[in-house]
């Protein structure tokens, strides 16, 4: 039984146009081994190996752990003084956090006696014959109890 084979070439019918994907970002250009994160915008390499490129705009983290002295390994942007700190993502995060709370204890907010002097100029118009010693020391007697 012989058989006759035909060989069809392909068409295109019935088939997809392919769409075009989007560019995939360069990978790091890190030479001891790969490096599969992308590149920072206009640099070799990424965030992890930026400090490899002498003339990147990065240089180490300035934050030095108060538990062992060692400063932390990654990069941060550099400061535009020449001896200004500069500080990575992680630790700009942290030291913002920490402002924010010393702020908070700092400033606990007006205290009760100033409340009442600014509140006691409303009942000195009421009155009208009662001097501001007599509103003050009445603002500390209601504060005492």
């Amino acid at each position: 039984m012989n058989r006759i084979r035909i060989h069809v070439l392909p068409t295109s019918r019935g088939r997809l146009t392919p769409v075009p994907r989007p560019q995939e970002p360069l990978a790091c250009s890190f030479s001891p081994r790969p490096c599969s994160q992308p590149r920072l915008e206009g640099q070799e390499f990424c965030i992890k190996h930026i400090l490899e490129d002498r003339n990147a705009p990065f240089k180490q983290c300035s934050y030095v752990s108060t538990k062992n002295g060692k400063r932390c390994p990654n990069a941060a942007p550099k400061p535009e003084k020449k001896d200004g700190t500069s500080f990575c993502a992680e630790h700009a995060w942290r030291n913002a956090l920490a402002l924010q709370a010393q702020v908070k204890k700092s400033n606990p907010g007006p205290v009760g006696e100033t409340l009442l002097c600014q509140l006691s100029s409303y009942a000195r118009a009421e009155l009208g014959s009662q001097s501001a010693e007599s509103s003050r020391s009445e603002a500390s007697r209601i504060l005492g109890e």
